[in-house]
């Protein structure tokens, strides 16, 4: 036992000295450590962030890889820094948060949940794929160090990616796709365009308006497959083309054939012509692809003295008398060959007749007050002579 008090004075210090000189013996024998992924470097700069820390080290390394260093961290009124004695690649001992949604490369990388989430580089997966992230965010972005594809969306679902496949059955101010059960409307890039029956496949983000809305981020995510299949116009299904030989029974905005109940758009002809149809079909209409005249309507046989009511046909004759009644409404009989019917002409048609005119109709077979009579739609319908 020390006895004296300026001996123990004296070992207290001394013991003192010996403490400090082992502690900053410590510090520089034993390096810090820190474990971080790279979010940003430049050519002598990095920063590595851990999720919660950063740490700013002079040395050039690879954004989004993950990192140890060894050396001495400080502070600086800027953050912390090391200077580095040791770097070593390494695996994350830090928390990760995992974040699911579909990948989309567009102006920027981005990960549709369906918000935008900002990811900081590309990641090993297809446009529009599903995938599983795990990493860490760093400022607004979020830096993901692993992924998992999940594979393609089977359903839309509003504001993420959708992959359809069908046949273009509408274009122009509308670009209609028809996936085999329901219409699709397309929201093209500008000056990209589809035509009509042609097979696609196209990737966009779904949207339900009144109905429902495929938008196309870029050309690139359309691929064609082809044609729509061809069949015979009456067994022709929507979103197929239908091919056949018809005879016009009605005019106007479109025609009204004698094969199907669909009206025929993108065509002119009479009423009598008979034409050759290449079309999209519709769920309620046609769109011609390639139609023809096959055989006009002058080369209709005369038909009076065959009175078939509700078909349509040619008959030519002699106007034996005509009847013109207050309303404007009129008819004539006219006679060939022994045979006669009544010919119906509506005030609005605008055609006047004379007796032993020879004039030429087309139109429906019906009766007027039971008598055989042909009912032209128009006064294009009606001409004099042989027409």
């Amino acid at each position: 036992m020390v006895r004296n008090p300026r001996v123990a004075i004296v070992l207290f210090v001394g013991s003192v000295v010996v403490l400090g000189a082992m502690i900053v013996a410590s510090d520089h024998t034993t390096p810090d450590q820190f474990t971080g992924l790279c979010v940003y470097s430049t050519g002598s700069f990095s920063l590595l962030s851990d999720g919660k820390t950063t740490v700013a080290v002079y040395r050039p390394l690879e954004v989004g890889r993950v990192y140890r260093l060894y050396g001495r961290l400080y502070n600086t009124p800027s953050g912390l820094k090391m200077e580095t004695t040791g770097i070593e690649n390494a695996e994350p001992d830090f928390e990760l948060i995992a974040i699911e949604g579909a990948y989309w490369p567009s102006r920027g990388y981005y990960l549709l949940t369906p918000s935008r989430v900002r990811l900081a580089y590309p990641i090993p997966a297809e446009k529009g794929e599903l995938v599983r992230l795990s990493g860490i965010w760093y400022g607004k972005s979020f830096y993901p160090l692993n992924s998992t594809g999940l594979g393609f969306m089977l359903k839309p679902e509003d504001g993420m990616p959708w992959k359809v496949e069908g046949v273009i059955i509408h274009n122009g101010s509308r670009t209609i796709l028809w996936n085999g059960s329901e219409e699709i409307l397309l929201y093209l890039p500008y000056g990209t365009g589809l035509g009509l029956g042609e097979r696609v496949e196209v990737l966009g983000i779904a949207r339900f308006y009144s109905r429902l809305t495929v938008i196309v981020d870029s050309p690139g995510d359309i691929r064609f497959l082809g044609s729509a299949p061809r069949r015979p116009l009456g067994s022709a299904k929507v979103g197929e083309i239908g091919v056949g030989e018809c005879m016009v029974t009605g005019v106007g905005r479109s025609l009204k054939l004698n094969c199907t109940e669909k009206r025929l758009y993108g065509f002119r002809a009479r009423v009598g012509d008979t034409i050759r149809i290449t079309a999209i079909v519709r769920r309620s209409s046609l769109r011609c692809l390639d139609c023809s005249l096959l055989k006009p309507r002058e080369e209709l046989p005369n038909s009076i003295c065959s009175f078939k009511e509700g078909e349509l046909a040619r008959v030519r004759g002699k106007v034996q008398w005509l009847r013109v009644y207050r309303n404007g409404f009129g008819i004539a009989n006219i006679t060939h060959g022994g045979c006669w019917v009544l010919i119906k002409l509506r005030k609005s048609m605008g055609v006047s007749l004379r007796e032993n005119q020879t004039v030429t109709a087309y139109g429906i077979f019906t009766t007027y007050r039971g008598i055989p009579a042909i009912e032209p739609l128009s006064g294009d319908d009606v001409c004099s002579g042989n027409c």
